[in-house]
Formats: C-alpha cells, structure tokens, sequence
C-alpha cells in the first residue's frame, strides 16, 4: 500500500469512527426523552471523573441502563374480567467496576451483601423505581445517588475480593470484563397500540368457554402487552436506545380425576408485536381443544407400571423437553469467587468443560439465530438486534454434527470463552432462537418414527411403546397453575424430570392409548446422544425462558422471551413412571356452574 492509499485509508477509519459514534437508526425522535438521556450523560461524565473515596480506587467502568415500561394485562375467569391494569412506570440500573479489566469487584460472590445491590437502608441501584417524567435535575440526582451507593458496594467487593485470593494460587486468571469499542445505536420506535377493550372483550369471551366444563375446577385465561423503551449508556462510549415488544396470551385448566389425581392442561401464543397473535377464531378453538383434552386425560386409565424403552417426544413435547433439559446448557456461566474458593454452581453447567466434545448424535446440529423474524411463517420472540451490552448480535453454530463449539456468552469472560456473541439478555447470557437440525439420511415421518419405535419394543419384547405429545411449561407450573391449583399439583423435582401432559401407550398394531399419572425421569443432557432419528419438521415454541444465571446473582430478569424450533425426537431408552404418592380428596359437591 503506497502512502497516498495509506491516508485514504486513514481518512476512511476517522470517518467511519465518526459515523459509529453519531449514529442514529431512523430513530422516531417522539420516543426517545432527550432529558434521559442527557441526564445519563452528563452524570457519566461527573462521576467518571470526580468520584472517589480516599485510599481506593477510581471506578474504571461505569453504565446506566434506564428502562421505560408500559406493561398492560388483562385476565378473566368464567366470563369475567378479574385484572385490567395499564400502567406506566421507569427503573434505573447501575453497574460499577472497580479495579481494571482484568480483575475487578464482579465475579465474586459476598452473601453479606444483598443479591439486588443494595441493603434496606442503602440507595437501591439495581431495578430502582424512578419517576417516569423526571425532568433532567430529578434524573440527575436519581442517577447521582445510585451510582454513589454502587461505588461504595464495589469498593467493598473490590477489597473482600482481594483479601479472598491473597492467599491463594490463583490458577484460573480469567479476566473479569471484556473491552468494547464505542457505537451508537438508536433504534427506538414506537410501540403498537393495544386497544385494552378490545383485548379485555376477547380474554372475557375466552374464559367464558370454561362455562361449558363443570368437570373443571379452576381455568384462567390472560394476556400480557410489555413494551419498554430502554436507554443505555457506558464509560467506553457505548450508547444505545431501543424499544423491546413481548405479547403473550395464556389458557390454563386444572382439575382433579375421581381419584383425586391434580390434571392440568394449557395453551400459550407468545409474540413480540399483539398483532402476531393468533386470531381470535383460533384463540377460541385453542381454549376448546385445552378443555376437552383435560376431560379426556381425567377419564383416561393411570399408567399402571413403570416403562423403561423407546420414547417417542412429538410436536410440544420435543421442544419442551429440549428447552428443559438441554438448551439452557448452552450458555457460558462464570463460577465466582468466594472467601473459600469457587462457587461451585450446577444449575445448567453440564458444558462449561465440554466444547469440543461430543454431545449429540454426529448427525444433529444447533445454531442461535437470533435475526431470524419468522420461520415457518411463523414470529420468532428469540429475534434481537442489539443484547444488553450494545453489541449486535450474532448467528451462532453452537453444535455442529453432534460436537459442541461454543457457548452463547456476554462480556463476562469464561476458561474457553474469550469473546462475546452478542447474547447477554436480562441481565446476563441467554438462549435466543435455538435451533436443532439433522441430516437428511436420519429424518423420519410420524409414522416412520412410531415403526422404529415399535421395532425396537418387539426386540425388547415389550407390549407398547410410550410417546409423549406435550409437557407442563415450567413458567405455566410455577406461577398460573401453582395458583390455579392451590399447591395441589405435582411439580418434578430433580434433574431430568419433567411433567408430561399427554402421554400415550403406542402398541404394535398401531393403536394409542392416552393415560395419566405419567411422570418422565432422567432425561439429563447425556440421554440426547441416545436420540435415533428426528421428524422431518421443526416444531415452533415460542416460550418463556427461565433465566440460565439466577436473577438473584444477575439482578436481572427471571425469564426472557425465545424460541425454540425442535423436530420430533426419538430416544432409544427413557424411562417413564406413574404417580406414586398419595392425592388430595376431590371437592365433595359437584360444580354449581353445572346447575
């Protein structure tokens, strides 16, 4: 390169810095409140220049994330509306980094400390509740105060961090934080309208239909509107501005066979605008098809015997149990530091040593692609353009013919992962639009999967084979149903245990046979590489993930919007139990809604 390309060059690196950091999306100038962010940045630069305590150190890092919610739900029982909220409110977070780059007050866990940031008589700084229409003064003496108590906490870490390892020999020296280059992205617009009647018309008409199932006990029907516009900004000169949509609608049953056993059965929609909700004609075949599908389980025949064999997972079943069991393992996780070592964590760590090992079938891949829109003509709530930390996202090929490559990972450094994915959501890394593929040779219809199935049984000589078609939501279990049932039904505890819905005995002449009080056990990670062959079709979940990184370690969110897309899955060995405990009686009194 001659010296005359070299300053073009030049020129063209100073110009482009310039756009980077100027640049703004087509933002709608109506959503963005210039009083935030003005306000962040003035106090950014105060604090980063003038805030310190004698004998410690500068914060080298500092980021403001300010979040702006306009949450609207609504929820009907039996015809009525019971919840009609719309409401508006703002929270401010603050992060603060003490130290450097490579080691600083963060990975290291202090149980004195609150696992929100701050104590009951401390400034709260992480999910502080601020004034929605703050003028800039307000704003400014919001972020003042809670960046000041979140120096002071770090400071504390700092110095309990470095008394921890000062004893120690350090062999893993990980750095804490990753560096970014500073960008400005403002993609903020904005949200749809939700017209609240008309929502509150179609959840009413909805839970109306419970009226013809006096079998039920109790029914619930819902839904959830949560735009926000978020405002970010940090010490590198990283700026973004973007507007996050989730729409949810959810229909769950409970009831209780003769026997007292708890049943329950549900049906959730999940989309980012309300638009790419179903329409209301389906909505209502949907709650229908919840209803009678209960009736037919609570008179349907208890697995009788433990079954151990071939396992055929079909449709919600699959991707429910690949969401449960394997994706959240997906994610890189960061052992922190204690007085007494590492904190050992295995809530989802089953590959955090094992990249390059592995862990599926070689005939079964996974990628995250979170710019996929749609797929199937369908609306992915895994799609993102920009994660928490203001990097763009990216496609991950996370499995490749059964080998495990990588993780999807943050700034927050791991042993084998050295750099961001653009994948920290909610407060930490997180799963995005999962998807799992399989070559050709290895994809079977439903009928071709059952016929497999049933080889295997007859040289086996088992009678039937067991196929599940849907598995309990873990977010349905632990909020709606936990309410709608009062503690009365059974949530698997232990890992690898999931709560099969609808589970059929599949015999040789191909007939099926629903039963009940089936419980799915020891299906952890290892049992995917028993997996013989997939359908031909991805089956489409949009869900409500639980967090991988507890909330109460990340400060963050306890679930997170994504995707799932799942062929049907043949195992070549699961085990599948009845219920053995003891049940609640049934109500004496038959339901007067049938009166």
């Amino acid at each position: 390169m001659n010296l005359k390309s070299k300053q073009k060059f030049k020129i063209t690196l100073v110009l482009l810095s310039i756009f980077l950091l100027t640049n703004v999306a087509l933002a709608n100038d109506n959503i963005i409140n210039n009083n935030i962010i003005n306000a962040m940045r003035d106090e950014m630069k105060r604090s980063m220049e003038d805030l310190s305590l004698e004998s410690l150190q500068k914060p080298y890092y500092i980021e403001y994330t300010i979040s702006v919610k306009e949450p609207k739900n609504i929820q009907a029982n039996l015809g009525a509306v019971t919840v009609s909220a719309d409401s508006k409110a703002a929270y401010l977070n603050v992060a603060v980094r003490v130290g450097d780059y490579k080691f600083d007050n963060t990975n290291y866990f202090d149980i004195g400390l609150s696992f929100f940031g701050s104590s009951d008589d401390e400034e709260r700084f992480k999910k502080r509740l601020i004034p929605v229409e703050a003028n800039y003064k307000n704003l400014r003496r919001e972020l003042w105060l809670s960046t000041d108590a979140a120096y002071k906490q770090a400071a504390e870490l700092y110095s309990k961090k470095e008394a921890a390892i000062k004893n120690r020999l350090r062999k893993d020296t990980t750095h804490d934080f990753l560096p970014i280059e500073p960008t400005r992205r403002f993609i903020a617009d904005k949200p749809p309208e939700f017209d609240m009647k008309e929502y509150e018309n179609l959840v009413e008409s909805l839970s109306g239909i419970f009226n013809n199932y006096p079998e039920i006990i109790s029914s619930s029907v819902g839904i959830e509107y949560l735009p926000k516009t978020v405002y970010y900004i940090n010490s590198e000169g990283v700026e973004y501005i973007r507007t996050d949509l989730f729409t949810g609608i959810e229909i769950a049953a409970y009831t209780q066979a003769g026997d007292g056993m708890p049943l329950a059965n549900y049906f959730t929609a999940f989309s980012l605008a309300p638009k790419d909700l179903p329409a209301p004609d389906s909505l209502r075949k949907a709650a229908i098809e919840v209803a009678e599908k209960l009736m037919q389980i609570r008179d349907a025949p208890i697995l009788d015997e433990p079954y151990s064999g071939p396992v055929l997972f079909t449709g919600n079943a699959a991707a429910e149990l690949f969401a449960q069991s394997f994706a959240p393992n997906l994610v890189a996780q960061r052992e922190p530091l204690t007085d007494r070592g590492k904190q050992e964590n295995d809530r989802y760590s089953a590959f955090q040593t094992k990249i390059g090992g592995r862990v599926l079938p070689e005939f079964l891949s996974v990628d995250a692609i979170p710019e996929y829109k749609t797929y199937a003509n369908t609306p992915l709530i895994g799609h993102f353009e920009i994660d928490d930390n203001g990097i763009l996202t990216a496609n991950v090929n996370l499995i490749n013919n059964g080998y495990l490559k990588t993780l999807l990972s943050s700034r927050v450094p791991t042993r084998r992962i050295r750099k961001s994915n653009g994948h920290k959501r909610g407060g930490a890394p997180m799963l995005s639009n999962i998807i799992l593929e399989s070559d050709k040779e290895h994809k079977k219809s439903l009928e071709e999967l059952k016929e497999k199935m049933l080889k295997l049984c007859a040289d086996r000589e088992l009678p039937y084979g067991i196929m599940a078609k849907k598995i309990m939501d873990n977010n349905i279990m632990f909020t709606t149903l936990y309410r709608l049932a009062y503690g009365n039904y059974k949530m698997p505890r232990g890992a690898g245990k999931l709560a099969p819905v609808e589970v059929y005995k599949v015999y040789p002449d191909g007939r099926e046979e629903l039963v009940r009080g089936a419980e799915a056990v020891g299906f952890t990670v290892q049992t995917f590489k028993d997996i013989l062959y997939v359908g031909r079709e991805g089956y489409v979940m949009n869900y409500l993930a639980p967090s991988v990184i507890s909330s109460y370690v990340s400060g963050g969110d306890q679930y997170i919007g994504g995707t799932i897309i799942s062929p049907d899955l043949l195992f070549e060995d699961g085990e599948i139990r009845p219920m053995d405990e003891d049940f609640r009686k049934p109500p004496v009194l038959a339901n007067p809604i049938g009166e």
